[in-house]
């Protein structure tokens, strides 16, 4: 008897255990206000992928969350959501297929508690069957429970690559929300791709460097990808059928212009050709499966995770492969291609069913696009930084004397006349030194022609710390004679400056035994100080200052004279 009980009650825990790891998940409604986005259903996988709903009715659904990502081996999955109204009043639900659009079909069944079919519907988004009846991206069905009703609604998703399923439940205000804001972080995502895409190809317009255009391609190409694989094109636009499938595959488009900008900044092709030829293969793997896409587009979204391996792969071995040669700026792009990396990662464990599903897995690939995107405007912006120094110097070589390192001759008379027009217009001071070192073919005769290049240097070098302002400029314009432009300063602050120049190379006791005015080597200054009233150009002002520089080595040298008032020496 005492046996008898005991089997009893295993067998009471074993139906209990049964009926508790079948019992199937129930979503109840308990308030006024309904938003669910974090609740239990129970899902099956058809892989007979011909099932009717009659069919499914009888099979034993599994549970998981109302967000799905169930890989390429899912492509027909049901779920099942039973509702239970326990409120007192009668209430409206709609339920949200956030990930309709991406279907090739969609169909809601909705029964009563007798399991007689209330309601049925298909969205056909690919073949744009029943499109007009969706919320933009979102298939959409209403159900209405009396109070303490329940109803069973069957979701059939099929998907011909990977399948996903993000399920929401809302009251008619949420519902209204939700349609707005949904897409708004891919809107937003989507515009900053698009305007740094404007940005450069704007740069590209008015430089012509190739990478410009390259990194524009990609941006554009990465934003349409992201604009329609995350609903924002469908949504909005209602972007459905045939050109979605082509806009979806420029997933497979993103990556070519990515390499081609990697191998034109980096100049693989000249300086590195087994880097160049791994780069060119995936060119050609992306551009074929491109095509193929157009054949086949379900199998080369499956095969795109793959080939997506072999980018990452050689893409990093590129990057580590021109940090060992130290290619400037290739940190920048490991970087980067490091974020995508792990972005990538994150993305294809997603889509194969081996993360769950999260905001954060689900955009991965928005999300590591975007810092991509941004990591790779920093190289582009400091390569720009590069160019324009490296053209600086260009410039400034070609505009500055070797020896002495002051502005040349050829580009006195310019810049004379551009420091002209800015003291007409502002009304300043503008004063012109002319400056000859005295005797200085006595000078080469005596000590040499290489004492007479560090006698240069070392006046030059005088010139330069005696300039107060930094809009003053220093110039070497004859073998020994140099000029000095002088802005904002008064008449008594040039006239100062003049004579502490001519001081200072005095001081600096460079021997010159063949000088009649010093035992050291002396400078003589002509000044001039340009009308505000009068208009002179370049050649008349410097022809006065020369004017008066002649005075001053007439009247003995090592002497400082301004035109129009010569009885001045100082």
């Amino acid at each position: 008897m005492k046996e008898d009980v005991i089997l009893y009650r295993v067998w009471l825990v074993f139906l209990f255990s049964f009926v508790l790891l079948h019992a199937e998940t129930v979503v109840k409604i308990t308030s006024d206000s309904i938003n669910l986005d974090d609740f239990k259903i129970n899902y099956f996988i058809d892989h007979s992928q011909n099932m009717t709903i009659e069919d499914v009715q009888k099979e034993t659904f599994e549970e998981g969350k109302n967000r799905l990502s169930l890989g390429i081996n899912a492509h027909v999955t049901w779920v099942k959501i039973i509702l239970q109204n326990d409120t007192e009043s009668a209430k409206k639900l709609y339920i949200h297929d956030t990930y309709a659009y991406h279907a090739s079909c969609t169909s809601f069944y909705a029964f009563d508690s007798n399991k007689t079919l209330l309601e049925h519907i298909s969205y056909e988004p690919r073949k744009n069957i029943n499109t007009d009846l969706m919320d933009g991206a979102i298939a959409s069905f209403s159900v209405v429970l009396k109070p303490y009703e329940e109803k069973t609604v069957y979701v059939k998703s099929e998907f011909l690559a990977y399948q996903i399923i993000e399920l929401k439940i809302f009251d008619n205000q949420h519902a209204k929300e939700n349609l707005i804001h949904e897409y708004m972080i891919i809107i937003i995502l989507t515009t900053i791709l698009l305007t740094l895409a404007g940005y450069y190809s704007i740069l590209y317009v008015a430089s012509r460097h190739e990478e410009y255009i390259y990194y524009t391609l990609y941006l554009v190409s990465s934003g349409i990808f992201i604009a329609y694989s995350y609903g924002m094109l469908s949504h909005y636009f209602h972007v459905y059928g045939q050109l979605s499938l082509y806009l979806n595959a420029t997933i497979l488009i993103a990556p070519i212009f990515l390499v081609q900008f990697v191998k034109t900044i980096f100049n693989t092709k000249e300086n590195h050709p087994l880097e160049n030829h791994l780069l060119n293969s995936i060119i050609v793997i992306f551009g074929g499966m491109y095509l193929y896409s157009f054949i086949y587009y379900y199998k080369a979204m499956e095969w795109a995770s793959f080939i997506y391996i072999y980018l990452l792969v050689v893409m990093m071995f590129v990057g580590i492969s021109l940090y060992k040669k130290s290619v400037l700026l290739i940190e920048y792009f490991l970087l980067a291609h490091s974020f995508y990396i792990v972005a990538s990662i994150v993305a294809l464990m997603f889509y194969n069913a081996i993360i769950p599903f999260t905001y954060v897995t689900s955009h991965a690939v928005a999300i590591g696009t975007l810092i991509e995107a941004f990591l790779l405007a920093f190289l582009v912006s400091y390569r720009i930084r590069m160019l324009e120094e490296e053209n600086y110097k260009k410039d400034k070589m070609i505009l500055t004397d070797i020896m002495t390192a002051l502005y040349n001759k050829s580009y006195f008379e310019e810049a004379l006349n551009s420091k002209l027009t800015i003291q007409r217009r502002e009304k300043n001071i503008l004063a012109l030194m002319v400056i000859d070192i005295d005797y200085f073919k006595q000078y080469n005769d005596t000590y040499g022609h290489i004492a007479g290049d560090e006698a240069l240097r070392s006046v030059a070098t005088v010139l330069k710390e005696t300039l107060s302002n930094p809009d003053d400029m220093a110039f070497r314009i004859g073998g020994e004679e140099f000029a000095l432009i002088c802005t904002n300063m008064n008449k008594k602050s040039v006239l100062s400056c003049a004579q502490k120049l001519q001081k200072n190379i005095e001081n600096l006791h460079l021997e010159h035994k063949s000088s009649d005015v010093s035992n050291y080597l002396t400078v003589s200054i002509g000044i001039h100080f340009a009308s505000t009233y009068i208009l002179e150009d370049a050649k008349k002002v410097y022809a006065h200052a020369d004017e008066a520089l002649y005075s001053a080595k007439k009247e003995g040298r090592n002497k400082v004279i301004v035109y129009g008032d010569i009885h001045r020496i100082f």
